[in-house]
């Protein structure tokens, strides 16, 4: 979790409390592999890269479901259940739009881009810290 959570507002850049240096894993990495890095962040989700690039996101969400339908962690790859229709906002964006976008997405995880490239992730946690924050 971000610092900024507790004194950001929702008409504030996502960049203040997005994740900067998300997890990252590769395409061929195993979903033991995944785990280890979802709880060692303890994060939600973490990116997939090949040959440096941007090309998917696995959630806690997609190792449960292999979990439970019996698969392998350990031969069941990032590539296998990692998600490539990508949602992202630019580091302009809101707290609240980013919140309306996740929403309207039906995702709990948005990468946040500059001319750059992906440069955080924001959590569905984050938004509502910051919504919920202001109703107090």
């Amino acid at each position: 979790m971000t610092a900024r959570l507790d004194s950001a507002a929702p008409t504030d850049a996502v960049t203040e409390v997005m994740s900067v240096a998300p997890a990252e894993v590769a395409t061929g990495d195993s979903l033991r592999v995944v785990a280890e890095e979802l709880t060692a962040g303890e994060i939600g989700a973490v990116v997939v890269r090949a040959r440096g690039t941007v090309v998917g996101l696995v959630s806690e969400r997609d190792l449960v479901a292999v979990v439970a339908s019996g698969g392998d962690v350990e031969s069941v790859q990032a590539a296998d259940v990692m998600s490539t229709e990508l949602i992202t906002v630019g580091a302009g964006t809101s707290i609240a739009a980013t919140g309306e976008a996740m929403l309207e997405a039906g995702v709990r995880h948005v990468l946040v881009e500059r001319d750059t490239g992906i440069v955080g992730v924001v959590s569905i946690r984050d938004v509502l810290a910051v919504l919920l924050a202001g109703a107090r």
